[in-house]
């Protein structure tokens, strides 16, 4: 607790005197502006970031506690420990957070709590995201963020009470959802997923996919404009990526398990994985045969939809390539 407490104070410090300099210079924000602030945010929330893990002692070193934590906030999923295990169960908290913030963008979570933010905090949003275009859904673009939060966050508990459901301990299962949805795969095991039911592996499984569709389409299924979400290229060019790239792992990969079942589970979740870049993994896809690791490899490039969560190339940007 003291680790937690004492970075926030620090944090506040920095955050007083930072809003005392700015006192006399403009507020308005344009697309010049939107870049640095995200650049310098990114850098400054990672160094404060660190400080838990150096403090309490559960990574000593802060250059390895600052990796760990750009890697949590860019929901990259690198990582410095060889055992995640035996970090204490705040530090882990903590780590896995760092991932859920960072899946739908720290400065979109910003725009969504500071009051008063000028409107042209879009430019933000737009230096944030990594999609070819970034819109407002609404006209104000803290509206818009606080729309994309709360779809995410509805979208995590979901998650969360279907692992419940599946007999996951509630600890596990919040921290689950946190690196599901930030599409980062940071685990709490060092066998990742693969100690858990089929059950549990199919939730996170389809919750992967769910994260990586672009959230605009859920902003159109809340305000009932299903054509417009169904007519998406987008969305289906995505899912038939996904259903052709199990299909032929599956039938690459049966010798290996000889059960239909299994193989069908193994290989929806490595693809689902691996194209959301979330990186779980149920089973070591290093022994699979070069034609299911080749796809693999393609999909890691090819990453999800536009937004923040899941990296790679996007799938509206290969559409466009092609």
């Amino acid at each position: 607790m003291f680790a937690f407490l004492a970075s926030a104070a620090i944090s506040l410090i920095i955050g007083v005197i930072l809003t005392l300099i700015n006192k006399s210079h403009s507020k308005d924000i344009y697309t010049k502006e939107g870049l640095v602030i995200v650049a310098l945010a990114w850098l400054v929330m990672s160094a404060i970031g660190a400080l838990p893990f150096v403090i309490s002692g559960d990574i000593p070193s802060y250059f390895d506690a600052f990796f760990e934590n750009v890697s949590g906030f860019t929901t990259t999923g690198a990582s410095i420990l060889r055992d995640v295990e035996s970090l204490s169960r705040s530090a882990l908290f903590w780590r896995c957070f760092t991932h859920w913030i960072g899946g739908m963008g720290v400065l979109v979570f910003i725009v969504a709590l500071i009051p008063n933010m000028a409107d042209k905090s879009i430019h933000i949003l737009r230096a944030e995201m990594p999609g070819p275009i970034v819109g407002k859904l609404v006209p104000r673009a803290r509206d818009t963020a606080k729309i994309l939060y709360l779809i995410y966050i509805v979208m995590t508990v979901l998650e969360m009470i279907f692992l419940l459901f599946g007999g996951m301990p509630l600890y596990d299962s919040i921290l689950h959802s946190f690196a599901t949805a930030g599409t980062g795969g940071f685990g709490i095991k060092n066998s990742s997923v693969g100690g858990y039911s089929p059950y549990l592996q199919w939730v996170i499984t389809i919750f992967m996919i769910l994260f990586g569709i672009n959230f605009n389409l859920y902003y159109l299924l809340l305000i009932k404009k299903f054509k417009s979400m169904i007519k998406s290229t987008e969305l289906w060019c995505y899912i038939s990526i996904i259903v052709v790239s199990v299909l032929i792992i599956s039938l690459n990969t049966y010798p290996l398990y000889n059960t239909i079942s299994d193989t069908i589970r193994h290989a929806s979740f490595q693809v689902s994985s691996i194209i959301s870049t979330t990186g779980f993994s149920t089973v070591n896809f290093d022994a699979w045969p070069g034609l299911s690791k080749s796809i693999l490899l393609i999909l890691m490039f090819l990453g999800g939809c536009a937004g923040s969560t899941a990296g790679g190339l996007k799938i509206s940007r290969v559409m466009l390539l092609f």
